[in-house]
Formats: C-alpha cells, structure tokens, sequence
C-alpha cells in the first residue's frame, strides 16, 4: 500500500524528476552544440551507423552516471536516508519500483543532466551531421525506455538469472534482488541499472552460483532485518529529511565531516566605513532607478545621457563588490553553514516573493490598460508556472540549467539570479571541505553557467576587500588610504571619458567571434570592464576603511539618518522599480503636469512603502520564522515518534 501512496506522491514532482532525466541532458547538449558549431555551422549528412553509435554511447553514459549515483546513496551517510525508502520494502513486487522518495530521482537526474549533456553534445558534434532535438532526446529515451521495462523484473520475487557469463555484462533481475537483501555478503553489491560492467570494474559486483533464499528490507547492519522503519506515507516522506540532517550534524561535529566552522574575524565593521558602505548602497540603487527612466519610452528621452553613459550597468557592478564585502562579513559572523544559509534565505525571499506577486499584478493591470507600454524587448509574458519556477528559485539567468528569460517587466532580478550563484559558490568554499567541496562546487559551476561564472571574480574583488588588512599604523597610511580612495574614482572617470568600455567591448567581440557574445554573456556582456569597475571600486573601498577606521560617526545627524533609511529599502527599491515604472507608464496621462516629478515621486513611494512591509522587518521575520521552525520541528518529531517502532537510523550496510 506504501509504494501505491508513495507513487502518487512522487507524481507531484514526478513531473520535474522526468524533466530533469530527460531534457536537462537535452537542453545542455543542444547548447553546447551551438557553442561548439557557431552560427555558420553546416554539417554533412550523418549515417544510420552514426546516429546508432551515439546512441550507444549516450546510452552507456547514462548507465555509468546512475551507477555512481546509486552507488553514492549507498555509501554517502547524509543520502542514504532517502534511498532506504526504497531498501525499505520486505516483499519485491512491480510496484517496489515506485516505492522511492522524491528527492532521490532529483538527485541523480542532476548528475546525469551534466555528465550525460556533455557527453552528447560532443558526441553529436562530432559524429552527427543533421543535429535536432528529436535525435538527442532518442538517444536518452531509448535508455529510458530500456530501464523501464526491466525495472519491473528486477522488483519482483521471480528468479531470473542470465548466467554467470552474461552477468558480468548485465544486470539480471536475480542480481538485482541479491541488492535488495539484509545478508552482509549481499551489502553494497550490484549497483548497476543496466550494465553489471560498472560493478565488475569497480568492485561490487556479486554474482550467485544457484538461486538464494533472501530476506529483504533494512538491516542493523549485521545482517538482521530491522522493523518497517516507514510505517506511513507521512514517515516515508518527512523521517528521510531528519535522518539526512542528523548524518550531516553528527559528520559536521567529526574531524572527517562534510563542513567546517568558520572562525570569527578579529574585527567588525566600524561606524565610518559601515556608513560609507550604506552610502555607496544607496546610492547604486538610485542610479539603477535613473538609468532606467532615462528610457525614451519613460521620459521621452530628456534624460538619455544617462542611457549613453549605461551608469545602471555600471551601479550593477559597483553592488557586487558591495556584496563581496558584506557577505564576507557575514559569513565570519555567521559561522557555520546552517546560520549562513538562513540568513540568506530570509534575506532574499522575504523580498523577492512580496517582490514577485507585486510583478505580477502591475503587469496584469498595465497590459490591460496600455501594452504599448509593454514592449516585447522589456517584457515577457511568460506562462505563470515557468515565471514562479524560474523566479522563486532564482535561476532566470543559470544559463547552466536552461535558456534564460525575463520575469515580466522584472528584468533587474537577472543580478539576484547572478547574486545567488555567488552565494552557494562562496558558502561551498569557505564551509564545505575535502572531496565534496570540489564536487558541489563543480556542480554549482556548471549550473549557474558562463554569465554567471564570469562576473564571479569581481564580486570575489570585494571579499578581499574585507579579508585585506587596514594599514593604520605607518606615517604614510593616511595619505596613501586618501590617494586610493580618490585617485581610483579619478580613474574609472576617465577610463569612461576616453571610452574604454567601447573599446573592451569590441575586443569581447573579437574573442567571441564567429559567436554572438551576447547570446553566450548575456548580462555579462561587459564582463572585462565590470571587473575593472570592481577593482577600482575595491580600491577605493579600501582607502575609505583605512580613512574611517575609529573614526566618530554621529549616528543621530540629519545625513547619517537619511543614508540609512535609504540604503534599508535599497534591496525593494531595485526588484519593484521596474515593474512600477511600467504601470505609471501606462496609467499616467502623458500631459500630466510635472509628468517626470510624478513618475519618480509614485516610483520612490511605492519601493519605499515596499520596503517598509518587507526589507526593514526582517529581524522580525527572522525571529518568526525561527520560532515556526522550532514548532514544526518538535511536532514532526513527536510524530514520527510515535508511528515507528524501530529505530530512526537505519543503515543498510
């Protein structure tokens, strides 16, 4: 009856589980196609044998991604919990198939979209001439398919066995049952979906000599079968969660874990240097704002200087240095990996969903009044699933994952999409440790994509502007500190006078050639003057800490007041502006006096009343959400408590 619960259950995913296995390899193999082919590409006509030999290839790629896979949720303590769902089951039948917990086939389809895209996208530019999206999705459907039908043997109390030759190619449903059993002998055996080649190579291959008699389910580990350990839907979904964390804890606390503390750093932010910081934040936010209502379609283009000298692109760079330094703050007050992604998460969705719904809701009134305000450049109108999906996980612009898009009329969230990937790339480094650290960081990498990857360094520029040592204690450190924080904002002025930004772009061009630059950087078009931008931002940041270490900030004046309030509604005043902009536009009436005043005025008291119910709260939040996680988590566990009668940690080993 479990495996019948848990097979609807997984439906409610299932759709996302399919997609990961079967078109995330496609959609990256048919764009690194594109990158390898170029524009110009034209391939001669491919040959049945050519196509059939990428199949096969595609096809044993895929076997050998998912034996790592299952293998890795053998042996990997914190993964364990959510495939002894399916190790759970104490009788085999068709059905055990379906008797997995959801997050697993996410998991695995991660491994196998990036391995398995590579592969076929070399493969298919290599050997196959005519290239469309039915032949790579053969390829992986083929295998599917394959699997599917002797997945039904293999979970079944039928016998069959292919013979002691055949089986060290094949996996045999007898094979798979030896998998399945509590003995010790059979533990961490027969790994393999479709080739028993894997196994044999690497070790765990088990092949019987006559028929067993087999007990299956979950062991203490000496070979004695353990109670259901998931009596109830509710237990087989919610106790894997528990476990996972309670393996992750315990591996933390040894010198062998996944995780490491970060040590606190020596100093904090002084009064001066957190006030400029708040200033520089503030006023990047209202360049943003101004650069993007010098749009001729805003302001008739009275103001398109501002568009010429592109400062919004400019300010965007100028906030990744900001948050270089911030985060690299927080994350030495921080500590551990749990405290850091907590305060992340609250940090961006306590914003970015209020953010999200008022997007919404501003297009739907502004198309409906006026779409020739809505131009297709600046809006999309995308399907309302695609724009919650893509905006609350904050991969519009993971070029990694799939093509990017618009939100709407929400174009800035493409520098949050950008500002998570740093976040997961910088908290993998500094908590993360040992083998698996290199592992989630090539797969954070490789899903935020190229754009993303690009503009990385500039916002690692600001964490060392925080990790950097002030020098206050030579003669010429006061001098040197105003030298730098000057003379780099002199510079960056007139490397923008002389036009070098054209002139880097130009050369992007060239390196791109015969690509299109921006289809592969997209928002990070500019990426080598963004990062000159950082550098020289990070200069000047430096030579302001020196300049304003202990120095006495009156917290209460007029200036220090009016810098803080607004850099507290910077976050709201970037993600609702747009959408804002958008609706006055088309509400507005063009010969409304004072139209420009109007236009800002609304704009300001709309992202600062935004920010009012959502940015400045956040330590309230924060402590709700605290307080619900408490709750939630003492129910749970008196729950799950009361419906198990064998021990919580189970390992099949």
């Amino acid at each position: 009856m479990l495996d019948i619960k848990l097979f609807f259950a997984s439906r409610v995913v299932g759709a996302l589980g399919i997609f990961g296995a079967l078109f995330f390899p496609t959609t990256l193999a048919f764009a690194l196609l594109y990158l390898l082919s170029g524009e110009k590409y034209d391939p001669a006509p491919s040959t049945w044998a050519q196509a059939f030999l990428v199949t096969v290839i595609v096809v044993v790629t895929t076997d050998f991604c998912k034996y790592w896979a299952h293998r890795a949720h053998h042996e990997m303590k914190f993964l364990w919990p959510f495939h002894a769902v399916h190790h759970s089951a104490d009788v085999l039948t068709p059905l055990t198939v379906q008797r997995v917990h959801p997050i697993e086939p996410l998991l695995r389809n991660i491994l196998i979209s990036i391995v398995v895209g590579i592969v076929q996208g070399v493969c298919l530019y290599v050997l196959v001439g005519q290239i469309d999206i039915l032949t790579i999705g053969g390829a992986n459907a083929l295998y599917f398919l394959f699997n599917a039908l002797s997945a039904n043997f293999r979970h079944s109390h039928i016998w069959i066995s292919y013979g002691r030759v055949i089986e060290h190619i094949l996996i045999s449903p007898a094979q798979h049952q030896i998998h399945h059993s509590v003995a010790v002998k059979h533990h961490d055996k027969n790994y393999g979906s479709m080739f028993a080649l894997w196994d044999w190579m690497f070790g765990t291959l088990y092949i019987p000599s006559k028929q067993e008699k087999l007990t299956f389910g979950v062991s203490d580990g000496t070979g004695k079968p353990v109670d259901q350990p998931y009596p109830s839907l509710t237990a087989a979904l919610i106790l894997p969660f528990k476990e996972s964390w309670d393996a992750i804890k315990s591996a933390t606390g040894s010198r062998t874990g996944f995780t490491q503390t970060v040590a606190p750093d020596a100093e904090s932010i002084s009064p001066g240097f957190s006030l400029w910081l708040d200033f520089v934040r503030a006023s990047a936010a209202l360049t943003v704002l101004f650069g993007h209502m010098a749009h001729i379609r805003f302001t008739r283009g009275d103001y398109y200087f501002l568009r010429e000298w592109n400062v919004a692109s400019d300010a965007v760079a100028v906030f990744f240095v900001l948050s270089g330094v911030v985060i690299a703050y927080a994350a030495g007050r921080d500590q551990t990996l749990g405290r850091y992604a907590f305060n992340r998460v609250t940090r961006i969705y306590t914003v970015l969903i209020p953010a999200l719904i008022l997007t919404i809701v501003f297009d739907a009134i502004g198309t409906r009044v006026d779409m020739s305000a809505y131009p297709d450049r600046y809006y999309s109108a995308l399907p309302l699933g695609e724009f919650l999906w893509r905006g609350l996980t904050v991969t519009n612009l993971w070029t990694g994952m799939s093509d990017w898009v618009r939100l709407g009329t929400n174009g800035p969230i493409w520098s949050l999409s950008y500002e998570v990937g740093f976040y997961l790339l910088f908290g993998c480094l500094i908590f993360l440790k040992g083998p698996l650290r290199v592992v989630i960081f090539s797969l954070i990498a490789l899903m935020v994509g190229i754009p993303v990857l690009a503009m990385f360094p500039a916002w690692l520029v600001g964490v060392l502007v925080w990790k950097a040592v002030p020098d206050t204690h030579t003669s010429h450190a006061r001098v040197k500190a105003w030298s730098m924080a000057l003379g780099s904002i002199l510079i960056l002025v007139v490397m923008k006078v002389v036009n070098l930004p054209g002139l880097l772009e130009q050369f992007t061009i060239k390196v791109f050639h015969p690509h299109n630059h921006h289809l592969i950087l997209v928002y990070s078009d500019e990426v080598i003057w963004n990062t000159i931008i950082a550098v020289f931002v990070a200069i000047h940041l430096l030579g302001v800490r020196r300049i304003t270490q202990g120095m006495s900030i009156p917290e209460e004046s007029l200036f220090s007041r009016t810098v803080r309030w607004i850099a507290g509604a910077s976050f709201s005043l970037y993600l609702v502006h747009y959408p804002t902009l958008h609706l006055l536009d088309a509400v507005l009436p063009e010969g409304l006096p004072g139209y420009d005043l109007c236009l800002l005025g609304l704009t300001l008291a709309t992202c600062f009343g935004f920010a009012a119910l959502f940015e400045r709260p956040l330590k309230q939040y924060r402590a709700v959400l605290r307080k619900i996680g408490g709750l939630i988590a003492d129910t749970s566990e008196a729950k799950l408590k009361a419906e198990q009668t064998a021990p919580q940690s189970v390992e099949n080993r």
